[in-house]
């Protein structure tokens, strides 16, 4: 193996030895603002959004605050399903892990919480360190593995506290479909009770 083959497989194992650390560090609950722009159906839009983790139990929780098409909708992934709720309609879409995509979003999100499923769905490598207001930060970049409604990546990683700072979702072409800042951090105490919770006269539609 040739010295650039060495420097690609010792990047690798540090993209991942990084996760791992990301992993270990944000082992017990917490819960984060997540904002930024996305491209929606009607172009760019702001999107502000709270999100809930249990690591151990792989459950997550999204609430979503802006854009207005989406306000008062909600996701829960766990570890089999995601549960889309639409507020609109006043129905909770429950759908396989695998196949679900955020409403309005157009990429799978478990990402947003799940780091452990997003190295799963995008073949990542450390690119290197950036200075961020938050201080100083590794910089994971690579592209998706499979149809995730993305082609690549960027994932920010806070040194001095291993979390994501923020998430870069990129078309073929490069477009930023995605720019999402990690905010308000905070750990915390959840429940599966608190996390699941939905509407009781919510129409449950299975797909």
């Amino acid at each position: 193996m040739g010295l650039v083959g060495l420097l690609s497989l010792g990047l690798a194992q540090s993209a991942q030895d990084i996760l791992d650390r990301v992993e270990k560090n944000l082992s017990t609950p917490w819960q984060a603002t997540v904002q930024g722009r996305i491209q929606g159906p009607g172009g760019e839009e702001e999107l502000l959004a709270r999100v809930y983790a249990l690591p151990q139990a792989r459950l997550f929780r999204v609430e979503f605050l802006k854009p207005g098409s989406l306000e008062g909708n909600f996701t829960v992934i766990t570890e089999k399903e995601v549960w889309n709720y639409l507020y609109l309609t006043n129905q909770l879409v429950i759908s396989p892990r695998e196949k679900a995509k955020i409403q309005g979003l157009g990429f799978a999100p478990q990402g947003l919480g799940d780091l452990k499923a997003l190295s799963e769905q995008v073949d990542l490598r450390l690119e290197g360190e950036v200075r961020l207001p938050e201080g100083v930060a590794w910089k994971l970049v690579g592209r998706s593995k499979e149809n995730q409604g993305f082609a690549a990546m960027e994932l920010y990683i806070l040194k001095a506290d291993p979390r994501p700072l923020r998430f870069v979702f990129l078309d073929e072409k490069g477009k930023v479909l995605a720019d999402l800042k990690v905010v308000e951090f905070k750990r915390t105490n959840l429940t599966e009770a608190q996390l699941k919770r939905y509407p009781k006269d919510a129409q449950v539609v299975r797909r």
